[in-house]
């Protein structure tokens, strides 16, 4: 009995692509946070060993901040895939592993602004089910 070797898929790192934040007054110990982490995944379609990960984040305390991020990880196969295993990998893996690059950000982001929010150190997230695909990414956005 042949066994096939699993496709290897590599992590390409993240950019954060955009970063908008605004404040109203300095955040006070009791104010409730808002997390919304949305993914979403594209495909490239001449190219099957690749696919993207957009992940737009928002962070807000009502009547204090709100702080909105686009990141966009990179992820490669070591061959050329099927959609299917792309899909895989993407819907299962690529959220959990650029998340905490996310989590890193924001702590320091949220350290370096004075005592505006003071260090923000969100919780571990998990994702599940399928992701939005979007099929009319603009990759001139993305800082490449």
């Amino acid at each position: 009995m042949k066994v096939e070797e699993q496709p290897k898929l590599r992590f390409n790192g993240v950019d954060i692509i955009n970063v908008n934040f605004h404040t109203e007054k300095p955040l006070e110990n009791d104010a409730e946070l808002d997390l919304d982490v949305s993914p979403k995944v594209f495909y490239p379609k001449k190219e099957k060993q690749f696919f993207k990960i957009i992940i737009e984040l928002s962070l807000r305390a009502q009547d204090y901040f709100e702080l909105n991020i686009v990141a966009l990880g990179k992820f490669q196969f070591d061959k050329k895939v099927d959609n299917e295993i792309r899909k895989e990998f993407a819907n299962i893996n690529a959220p959990a592993i650029m998340f905490p690059y996310l989590r890193s950000f924001i702590s320091t982001f949220t350290s370096n602004i004075g005592n505006v929010t003071g260090n923000i150190v969100l919780p571990t997230q998990f994702f599940d089910g399928e992701l939005e695909e979007i099929s009319d990414f603009d990759e001139s956005s993305s800082g490449e």
